[in-house]
């Protein structure tokens, strides 16, 4: 029994280590992004999670664009509007508040850890990595006009550079993943279980570069940061419930409903550290409101994920109340 425990919980628990070890020893994940680590492990998680899906998966999931459509939505939309209506209720609702919150969610959603999360949680991989790739290459048009509009705050991205950088780190992989999946079957197969547990490693050196991002902020932040805790709890939840909902009205397939809500409700944390830096660094806590939401959507999605498919909200039940999984599998298949 403890050993089934650990197995289903012991990403949670390795992410509570990490955080505590970043504020103790900031230092080192500060220089993991001058080393390329984060994109390397960006990389590494898509190369890794394509390796085991067949084109026909890939095909199935690009062809529920009503799902791509709604995540986008949810996404650069919902996320956006209900932060800043939080934001303004627990008196966040100051130019500077304004856009400390939208540098956490004017972004996309998270590169790897939806992906990860997705499958620890028996989910449908392959529309989470095309929900991932359709937000990451919306962002680069998108991020920028939510600020416009929302904060009449300027900026500017290379749409060039960035697109190819997307190309690189997220499309290379997926298709590389794709030609050698054949001649690497046998491996995969006998393997798959250390290459799951890799992805979620991975996940830790992001928990571990963005919370020391943000350790050398926290000083002296005492009176925002319950306000910021409360804002992320809050805010979290609510992008729960309602990617759970949507996901439950558009389609029948419990493994894409949770590939739904777990790519639909999560933000990435690189690129909102990237705009801070770049654009809002003088806003002390324009970092803190990113790392509190990615350690508690990782916290509680990482909770969450082993049990995912049993959530009532999630799983379809059969006529005498009781789950019906391969109801599920057969919807999947006619979705």
């Amino acid at each position: 029994m403890p050993g089934e425990f650990f197995t289903k919980y012991w990403l949670a628990g390795a992410i509570a280590l990490t955080v505590v070890a970043a504020l103790i020893f900031p230092t080192p994940g500060l220089a993991l992004p001058d080393y390329y680590v984060i994109d390397i492990g960006v990389v590494l998680v898509m190369f890794l999670g394509a390796l085991k899906i067949t084109p026909d998966r890939f095909k199935k999931a690009i062809k529920r664009m009503d799902l791509l459509i709604l995540s986008g939505i949810t996404v650069f939309v919902v996320a956006p509007a209900a932060s800043l209506g939080l934001a303004w209720a627990l008196g966040l609702d100051g130019g500077t508040d304004r856009l400390a919150v939208l540098v956490c969610t004017a972004q996309a959603s998270t590169l790897a850890t939806a992906i990860v999360l997705t499958e620890v949680a028996g989910g449908d991989v392959a529309l989470a990595m095309v929900i991932t790739v359709v937000n990451n290459v919306a962002t680069v048009f998108l991020t920028p006009l939510i600020f416009k509009v929302a904060a009449d705050a300027e900026v500017e991205v290379d749409h060039f550079a960035m697109a190819g950088e997307m190309a690189l780190k997220i499309l290379t992989p997926v298709l590389v993943a794709q030609l050698v999946r054949r001649r690497l079957n046998e491996f995969v197969s006998r393997h798959g279980r250390r290459l799951s547990v890799t992805s979620q490693l991975i996940i830790l050196v992001y928990v571990y570069a963005g919370v020391a991002a943000a350790s050398q902020r926290l000083e002296g932040a005492g009176p925002v940061l319950a306000r910021v805790v409360a804002l992320v709890i809050a805010l979290h939840a609510a992008m729960l419930i309602f990617s759970a909902i949507v996901a439950r009205i558009t389609t029948k397939s419990p493994e894409m409903r949770v590939a739904f809500v777990m790519c639909s409700s999560q933000k990435t944390l690189p690129a909102a550290i990237l705009i801070w830096k770049s654009y809002f660094a003088s806003m002390p806590i324009g970092p803190l409101v990113a790392v509190a939401y990615h350690m508690l959507q990782l916290m509680v999605d990482s909770m969450l994920a082993p049990g995912f498919l049993r959530l009532p909200i999630v799983r379809n039940r059969a006529k005498n109340g009781s789950a019906d999984f391969k109801k599920g599998e057969s919807n999947e298949r006619n979705d």
